[in-house]
């Protein structure tokens, strides 16, 4: 069992999953027109033909796009393009046009994700620095896009950016604390899980600043209709035809919405401490989570379950402070589980369904949430040693 090493993956101390250099904030000469189009949407949504403004486009240039950063802000533009395409009207769309749906499946092959937007185009890769110089963070950080653009969208979306740059510490103590494990070293061990538990806790303050700047009953009605899926969505029941894409047959695709489950941070955790999820519904809707991630985010979780077991060696230590550290991280990753389910409780599931497409029972990934954010909560917090 070989320790992990984050830098295999592409993941900083610094930047954690975020991207190593600040997002791309426009498209090259061949896009112009999709990337200006998708800077207006908050705009086009208020006006009227949204569906048929996109139709108007020129065709999409993929063969014009340069480098990972400007392919991942393609992907962003087509992701917000195509869900706003979607949810743009009274009722769904149950097929997407070609003109859109063959680039957003062609990005998504080149970044290895489904063609529908997913949690690294919502938050990781849509952020710019205010100050160019200043620290990734709240009070530095804007959007780069928006589906209708204020407050509570944009603090929503932000708080997830600052949780992930502040997880690359978390990362980096997953890989000292597996490397103290194989060098057998106990000492060294406690150092990487205090450090585990200072990162965590700096991350789950963040957390709790979301209610500052982000309204309930705004967030249901504003926020989260344009956020859904095509899978168990009571609006979508075949799912969504991508016309021209002949890999699909011309058969609706019944793709996740996107949700904080597609980061990569807590599956991490879970995999450094041990923190195992009983084989059901529920495990198995973690697994495919998976493929909505980046594929390098995915193999680095996968090394960290398959790496020296700290959990076993913190049992073995048998050494007071280890053991109550260690308790104190998973304590930390329950709270954070904790935390979700009562903001599912206030944002989601208190308020009144107003469309079919916006449901308050499903959460925008497609399940019962709040029996499973219950029973993650639950299961994790049963796992202190």
């Amino acid at each position: 069992m070989k320790p992990v090493k984050i830098a295999d993956y592409g993941i900083t101390e610094e930047f954690g999953y975020l991207p190593n250099n600040d997002p791309a904030r426009s498209l090259s000469a061949g896009n112009e027109e999709w990337d200006l189009f998708g800077k207006d949407i908050p705009k086009l949504l208020m006006s009227s033909n949204f569906r048929k403004r996109v139709t108007e486009l020129p065709d999409f240039n993929i063969k014009a796009l340069k480098g990972d950063a400007e392919i991942q802000r393609a992907m962003l533009i087509l992701s917000y393009i195509g869900q706003s395409y979607q949810w743009s009207d009274e009722s769904p769309a149950t097929t997407l046009p070609k003109k859109l749906a063959l680039p957003w499946y062609e990005v998504g092959k080149l970044v290895g994700r489904p063609p529908i937007l997913s949690y690294q185009s919502y938050a990781s890769d849509n952020w710019r620095r205010i100050d160019p110089h200043g620290p990734i963070e709240c009070g530095n950080i804007a959007l780069q896009q928006c589906f209708l653009g204020g407050q509570d969208e944009e603090w929503f979306i932000l708080i997830h950016i600052e949780i992930e740059k502040k997880a690359g510490k978390a990362l980096k103590a997953i890989e000292d604390a597996q490397a103290d494990v194989a060098s057998n070293d106990a000492d060294k061990l406690l150092l990487s899980l205090t450090k585990l538990r200072e990162s965590l806790a700096a991350m789950y303050a963040v957390l709790c600043r979301m209610p500052e700047k982000c309204d309930p009953y705004i967030y249901f009605h504003r926020v989260r209709p344009y956020i859904f899926g095509w899978r168990n969505n009571p609006s979508l029941p075949k799912g969504v035809i991508y016309e021209g894409v002949d890999e699909y047959k011309g058969v609706g695709q019944t793709f996740r919405g996107e949700t904080g489950a597609q980061s990569a941070i807590i599956p991490a955790m879970d995999g450094v401490l041990g923190i195992d999820h009983e084989k059901d519904e529920l495990r198995e809707y973690l697994m495919e989570m998976r493929q909505y991630m980046p594929p390098q985010h995915v193999k680095f979780i996968e090394a960290v379950e398959a790496g020296p077991s700290v959990r076993n060696f913190v049992k073995s230590a048998n050494g007071s402070k280890l053991i109550s550290v260690f308790n104190e991280c998973v304590e930390i990753v329950a709270d954070f589980r904790a935390k979700h389910l009562e903001y599912a409780g206030t944002y989601i599931h208190a308020q009144s369904q107003a469309t079919p497409g916006n449901p308050s029972a499903v959460g925008t990934g497609g399940t019962p949430f709040m029996v499973y954010l219950r029973k993650h909560r639950d299961e994790t917090k049963l796992q202190t040693i």
